[in-house]
């Protein structure tokens, strides 16, 4: 007897490795620090002992290619979803410097198609994983005996970040990032994208 599988109402996250990722993201660490000078302060959303942007670096002409490649990344995850062909994309982005001890608390991101990060300076394994807990709420009623976990079984994903990796996935998904243990910061651009028909209102 063969049983089959198909898997229903995936959560998918898409990731790609920049190849100018040293140069690259020497710049971008730069105007991190300059901003965190700035303004010391930032703003609290979920950082636990961290310090965040405001959300505004789409306005910020110093980061107009890491702007750019958001936009073309999830431009390229929107049409293999089949998005129509007339959509505009829209984005806000902003900067988490997190110390030794500081980490992201479990959220999840309302009223955009896509959420993510890219990870500009860290030390790892010990700089904190990022993490992805099961959407299927129902499915934590009763949770199965297990000797090993599986797609079908983990509660949560973790996900070991990487300098010049960006992750991308549904603004729906709660995630989290785990406490900074290493010895140096962990800074990263965060970022939120809507898809809109053009000529709609944003």
């Amino acid at each position: 007897m063969k049983i089959e599988t198909q898997a229903l109402f995936p959560s998918p996250v898409w990731t790609t490795l920049f190849d100018d990722r040293v140069s690259f993201n020497a710049k971008l660490l730069a105007l991190a620090s300059q901003l965190r000078r700035d303004d010391p302060n930032g703003v609290s959303n979920t950082n636990i002992r961290g310090w965040q942007s405001p959300n505004n670096l789409q306005t910020l002409s110093d980061f107009e290619e890491i702007n750019l490649r958001i936009l073309q990344i999830c431009q390229r995850i929107a049409e293999s979803q089949h998005f129509m062909p007339n959509v505009v994309l829209q984005h806000q982005a902003w900067v988490n410097i997190s110390p030794p001890g500081a980490s992201n608390q479990i959220h999840y991101h309302a009223n955009c198609h896509f959420s993510g990060v890219y990870y500009i300076s860290l030390k790892a394994p010990e700089c904190g994983s990022i993490f992805f807990r099961d959407p299927r709420v129902a499915s934590r009623m009763f949770t199965a005996p297990i000797t090993q976990q599986t797609d079908f079984t983990a509660e949560e994903v973790r996900m070991r970040p990487e300098e010049g990796r960006i992750y991308v996935f549904p603004g729906w998904i709660e995630h989290g990032v785990e406490i900074n243990e290493s010895d140096q910061d962990r800074v990263s651009i965060s970022f939120n994208v809507r898809a809109f028909q053009q000529g709609a209102p944003a």
